[in-house]
């Protein structure tokens, strides 16, 4: 069973480097899956047809080094949905020439992405999306014969009855369904859920879970940490699905505190978040930072799932600048240390700020009970989370958000 991490935001790729960390990393932790799907590659996405360069080869080639050192599978996605045409055999000879061109270089998994484009119907012969995309999943399953093969389809949250049902009757049963949740970030995900669309695909849903990706923020150019521990998810999850992956943030080595949980809540027996999460530093963080980043968590553990996080006061805000001029000191990850440098500083000024001093409180960072993303109520309600997530600080006064939504 496929058990891992999908490269799958917004915003800018990793680069090779933080590829090859993540490989040790996921070995271990015991997981053993990572796919390539970052949306800002424009070859994976807006321009899937054109092939990669052959300097693209030599450092794949490297990563699957990396991958088959530490028992990590690569699955290699592309995403063409924008535009194919699914009944154009050019367009059909491209996608297959281009993954087959990756299963030469090594690569065994592959994926199909269909998420994140208008429900178009391109093409003739068909009646029905989910029939034209069921004729090019199989196709190149048929045609290609990778150790497994993962689709997403267009409509991949919820239980949209009519395209979900079609596609469970019409797509090859050996082929991994993604699905990620009743929303696109599921505050909460039930075995009841779970097993309703089981039966709906007429197989367990391989389960793209979208935390701690911070993208949604990233993408308005807000920096906002999920450094909390995976919630709400089934006890032994595996059970009920076909494969996992955690889609995680932008910055990759403060991913590797959450992903340790995700680990945790995929292989233990016997989880418990707050105990995960504590471990989760102790793995990632050299040991004289650890207690001190423990508690920088506190201040940046707020998420979809748990708005709870320590504030910045008055009362500690000695505390908080010297937490985070020992963190700069303590910490030997720099470049961890560079991708929290941001909300560090928002929280020296906020200290700054509490004591009286003039300060200028960036809408760009977020953090210290700040959990405030730019969309409507409506649409967090609706899509995005099934919850209202949104928590406005005491200081929000301070400063304003230029076209920034509201909560209602």
């Amino acid at each position: 069973m496929l058990l891992g991490i999908v490269e799958g935001f917004y915003g800018p790729p990793w680069d090779w480097v933080e590829r090859l960390s993540i490989m040790e990393f996921l070995g271990r932790v015991g997981l053993n899956a990572y796919v390539y799907a970052p949306k800002w590659d424009p070859l994976h996405r807006e321009r899937w047809r054109l092939p990669y360069d052959p300097g693209f080869a030599d450092r794949l080639g490297m990563l699957l080094d990396s991958a088959s050192r530490y028992g990590v599978r690569i699955v290699f996605a592309l995403s063409p949905g924008l535009d194919v045409d699914y009944s154009s055999e050019h367009d059909a000879a491209l996608l297959l020439r281009k993954l087959g061109w990756v299963m030469e270089m090594g690569v065994e998994d592959l994926a199909l992405l269909l998420d994140d484009v208008p429900p178009v119907l391109r093409g003739r012969g068909f009646k029905t999306l989910a029939e034209a995309q069921a004729h090019l999943v199989n196709r190149l399953f048929r045609e290609l014969r990778p150790r497994s093969l993962v689709f997403c389809p267009t409509h991949y949250y919820g239980l949209r009855e009519d395209y979900m049902g079609e596609l469970g009757a019409l797509v090859d049963p050996e082929v991994h369904v993604v699905w990620t949740g009743m929303w696109v970030a599921s505050h909460r995900i039930g075995v009841e859920e779970l097993e309703s669309v089981s039966r709906l695909l007429g197989r367990k849903p391989f389960l793209w879970d979208n935390y701690p990706v911070n993208d949604y923020f990233r993408v308005y150019g807000i920096t906002r940490l999920h450094l909390g521990p995976l919630r709400n998810r089934p006890a032994e999850l595996a059970r009920y699905v076909s494969g996992y992956v955690s889609n995680p943030m932008n910055e990759c080595e403060a991913s590797k505190v959450s992903l340790y949980t995700v680990a945790e809540a995929l292989l233990s027996g016997s989880y418990d978040p707050e105990r995960s999460l504590s471990d989760a530093v102790d793995s990632v963080v050299n040991r004289s930072g650890r207690h001190r980043f423990k508690r920088f968590v506190e201040f940046n553990r707020a998420s979809f799932m748990d708005l709870r996080e320590a504030t910045v006061t008055r009362e500690n805000a000695d505390e908080v600048l010297e937490l985070t001029r020992e963190l700069r000191e303590s910490v030997s990850n720099r470049e961890l240390l560079r991708e929290v440098e941001p909300v560090l500083g928002k929280m020296e000024s906020i200290a700054r700020y509490s004591r009286g001093e003039a300060q200028t409180l960036s809408w760009r960072v977020q953090t210290s009970g700040e959990y405030d993303p730019p969309m409507t109520d409506e649409r967090m309600l609706r899509d995005a989370f099934g919850v209202v997530a949104r928590l406005v600080p005491w200081y929000s006064g301070a400063y304003r958000r230029p076209g920034h939504p509201r909560s209602g």
